[in-house]
């Protein structure tokens, strides 16, 4: 496992102007300054306790929750680490430190089952998977900034240099927009679950006095395909998919 646990500057700089208030932002960084404190004396449950009180209160940062996974690693909780190691991932996808950290706590786990592959789309826009969603729109709107100056310049000139820009500029517009449908569809269509307990029973329906199908561990990656009352329908393939208690996982 990579040992890397050091806040950037970047997030303290988004925690700086992401707040409302500077009074609010300064508790804020304190607060983190206080964990990463508690982190480093190995007081690790006071250290996740303090993490997660920032979460709680509307941080949202990929460093935050990457951290907060590497602190339940050190606590042997796999599960509640691959959660927030997912969590991370949409916002840090190109942190290489979260990638062998998530990697080796999924190898900790007993049924050590991996990410779903990507879907036909996810392959086709594969390098959408490199950007969070908020970096995607900002690429867009870069992009249509650049497209529509191009093309008020082209309209002016008419140089078969500006058009052929201007036609370039728009199939990257495109293709961004294009992008962000996707991100959006694999965000809000594929809901990952994690396993949290020990040992989970998934069932044949959601009643507790129903068949038990199998049993999954601690940091099993599931799929949630459905909801009922106090149950997730979950799906690992074709042949292994049911009912699993929603204490029992977290998404």
């Amino acid at each position: 496992m990579k040992r890397s646990f050091v806040f950037t500057f970047f997030l303290i700089l988004t925690l700086t102007l992401g707040q409302s208030t500077s009074t609010h932002a300064s508790e804020n960084i304190k607060e983190i300054i206080h964990a990463n404190g508690l982190y480093s004396e190995k007081q690790y449950a006071q250290a996740a306790q303090a993490y997660e009180s920032l979460i709680h209160n509307g941080v949202r940062n990929g460093h935050l929750y990457y951290n907060l996974g590497n602190t339940y690693i050190r606590m042997g909780k796999t599960g509640p680490a691959i959660l927030n190691y997912i969590q991370a991932r949409k916002l840090i996808p190109r942190d290489e430190n979260l990638q062998a950290n998530l990697k080796f706590a999924i190898q900790q786990t007993q049924d050590q089952i991996e990410l779903p592959q990507p879907d036909t789309l996810n392959t086709l826009f594969f390098w959408s998977d490199d950007f969070n969603l908020n970096e995607l729109i900002t690429i867009s709107m870069a992009l249509n900034l650049v497209f529509w100056v191009t093309f008020i310049f082209w309209n002016y000139f008419r140089s078969s240099t500006l058009e052929m820009s201007r036609n370039i500029f728009l199939g990257f517009l495109l293709l961004s927009i294009f992008a962000i449908g996707v991100k959006l569809k694999t965000e809000s269509g594929t809901k990952l679950g994690v396993v949290l307990i020990k040992k989970a029973a998934v069932k044949s329906e959601h009643a507790t006095d129903s068949m038990t199908l199998f049993q999954l561990h601690e940091g099993a990656l599931v799929t949630v395909t459905d909801h009922h009352g106090n149950w997730f329908k979950i799906h690992l393939n074709d042949e292994q998919k049911g009912w699993i208690a929603k204490d029992s996982l977290g998404t």
